[in-house]
């Protein structure tokens, strides 16, 4: 991702998060499609792709690519791609525990997704380099000197509509277009799976407030996720409702301490993230009066996800919200 949440994951406890948006880049490719590879061709062969700084051309569908951020490294997988490079495998590990979007252990970790090592990638000879617009705009002539660069906004609204966008032109590139499609359906389909079962069960329509907490400079910290980032959006598609209103950045979310949690909107199931080394909820809240007086709390009702539900993500990671959920939910 960018300055953003991503940067949450260094030092194994959430960081502050900086956050800024850029506008995604926009236009159609009006190709033809190549049976063979499923990728958006033009009549001559070459494949065209939509991104942040305009559209890119490749003379063939990639297949030794370089991501400098976990986003595309996470759709790379959920392609069946494996990544010849990957900023921060460790922390991309920590954070992406959903289901089938482990690293192999051959990718070449390339260092921090800030700043990365250009020799490491200049070595691993690329054909494609995918990067975060925003994050990589310092090193972004560096980069394009080794390999023709993708670069991606991950925060343009609606962002789970921007996700599929660029999971679809990343799938583009690599020759994986009907892969693509297959796994964006999955979202609306188990999206749907999870409405009908919260629907048999009697919490059809169920009000959710959804937040990640950290710990910063001393004191417990909330991001509290509102209807403009990509995890509510997900969860709204199973016909669940945020209670949570608060002003939103770039990314969606609002960062409060335990007394902005009093705004949760009343009746809400409040559904959080935390990770297993710093999670104010069952420390530093845990004796804490507000907390403990919090209608959520007081009827049980402050439900853990798995730390590992990386809230800012990709496909796999949708589908791994959705299934947290309805753990969670016990449906």
């Amino acid at each position: 991702m960018q300055k953003t949440l991503h940067a949450l994951a260094s030092g194994g406890t959430a960081v502050a998060l900086i956050l800024g948006a850029v506008g995604c880049g926009s236009g159609t490719v009006s190709d033809t499609t190549d049976g063979k590879t499923g990728s958006a061709k033009a009549s001559d062969g070459k494949i065209t792709v939509n991104t942040a700084q305009g559209r890119v051309t490749l003379d063939k569908p990639a297949s030794k690519v370089v991501t400098l951020e976990w986003t595309y490294t996470e759709e790379l997988v959920a392609l069946g791609l494996t990544p010849t490079g990957n900023a921060d495998n460790k922390g991309y590990g920590t954070w992406i525990t959903a289901r089938g979007a482990a690293l192999a252990d051959k990718v070449t970790d390339v260092g921090d997704r800030n700043a990365p090592s250009l020799e490491k990638i200049r070595a691993l000879k690329p054909d494609l380099i995918v990067i975060d617009n925003d994050r990589s705009k310092a090193n972004l002539k560096q980069l394009q000197a080794i390999a023709p660069v993708l670069s991606f906004t991950y925060t343009t609204k609606p962002q789970l509509e921007t996700m599929k966008k660029n999971f679809t032109e990343l799938a583009k590139a690599v020759g994986k277009e009907e892969k693509a499609s297959d796994v964006s359906r999955r979202i609306d389909a188990k999206a749907a799976d999870l409405k009908g079962r919260l629907d048999k069960a009697g919490k059809g329509g169920l009000k959710y407030a959804l937040g990640q907490g950290f710990t910063a400079n001393g004191a417990a910290s909330v991001r509290m996720l509102t209807d403009d980032a990509i995890a509510p959006q997900v969860l709204n598609l199973a016909g669940l409702k945020n209670g949570w209103k608060g002003q939103s950045d770039a990314w969606g979310m609002t960062t409060v301490g335990v007394e902005g949690l009093t705004k949760v909107e009343k009746d809400s199931t409040f559904l959080y993230v935390a990770a297993d080394k710093d999670n104010p909820f069952t420390g530093a809240l845990a004796n804490n009066a507000v907390w403990k007086g919090l209608p959520f709390v007081k009827s049980g009702k402050a439900l853990p996800l798995d730390p590992g539900t990386w809230l800012f993500g990709g496909p796999l990671s949708a589908l791994h919200v959705l299934d947290e959920t309805g753990k969670a939910l016990k449906v």
